[in-house]
């Protein structure tokens, strides 16, 4: 695994795997312009990484600007890898296409990664809607942050890292379907450490993803579909037991 030439003006590579995400993207990268828009100093490029799509996602992220790209293999680790292998940076910054940044966490990320202290991160998450669902809306990401901050480990939907430690390290396992981010996490905490770097966990403001699968599925049937790939987790290796990251409901 390794990158593309690099460009000396780029300071950072924005990676976005998609699987039709017309309806959110929009507003991902609006979010993410204007935190670009935030540093003055610094300049990047937006790879979306087009993973089977089929309606008007690549077209969207054309329109602003993006650099698109095709992955078609349709699995979260080989579309990141894709993308990171496309990056002309030092600096690669992996979004989820559902996921909000706000200015100031994007800004920490970079600050952190350029001032030569920290190899990798992420940050804390909040989801966009359900507040009142106690169980998948309050307390699986409460229970995550606490998890996250405690053993610095790092949500897919916001990862920063510096480029030559993510190839050292092999990048996302594409061994797995989900969980992929905690595999990333440890080796990167441990590619960082050999290199005299550390992994931080931005706290506030945290980013911000999309709940749709509150709205998709019942606490019940979340809990059903991810409780046996914790306590299994060599279910991971199984697309058909990660369905809940790649199964969506039919539209009528």
């Amino acid at each position: 695994m390794g990158s593309n030439q690099l460009e000396p003006e780029l300071n950072f590579s924005v990676i976005i795997p998609a699987y039709n995400e017309e309806e959110y993207l929009p507003r991902t990268l609006e979010a993410l312009k204007h935190a670009i828009d935030r540093l003055a100093d610094l300049r990047g490029e937006i790879i979306l990484v087009d993973n089977q799509c089929t309606d008007r996602t690549a077209q969207i992220a054309e329109e602003f600007g993006c650099i698109v790209i095709k992955e078609p293999v349709r699995q979260i680790a080989k579309a990141r890898n894709s993308g990171a292998r496309a990056a002309r940076t030092l600096n690669l910054i992996f979004l989820d296409a559902d996921t909000l940044v706000p200015p100031s966490t994007f800004a920490q990320a970079m600050e952190a990664l350029n001032g030569g202290e920290v190899g990798c991160g992420g940050a804390q998450l909040v989801l966009d809607a359900y507040p009142a669902r106690w169980f998948a809306g309050r307390f699986l990401p409460g229970a995550w942050n606490w998890i996250s901050r405690k053993f610095k480990l790092f949500a897919g939907s916001f990862i920063f890292c510096r480029a030559e430690l993510f190839f050292e390290c092999g990048g996302f396992p594409e061994t797995h379907f989900a969980g992929e981010e905690i595999v990333l996490s440890r080796k990167l905490k441990k590619e960082s450490r050999k290199n005299g770097k550390k992994a931080i966990i931005i706290s506030h403001p945290p980013v911000i993803s999309s709940a749709r699968k509150l709205a998709w599925y019942s606490d019940l049937a979340i809990l059903c579909l991810v409780l046996p790939l914790m306590g299994m987790p060599f279910f991971l290796r199984s697309r058909k037991a990660c369905r809940f990251w790649y199964d969506r409901p039919t539209k009528d």
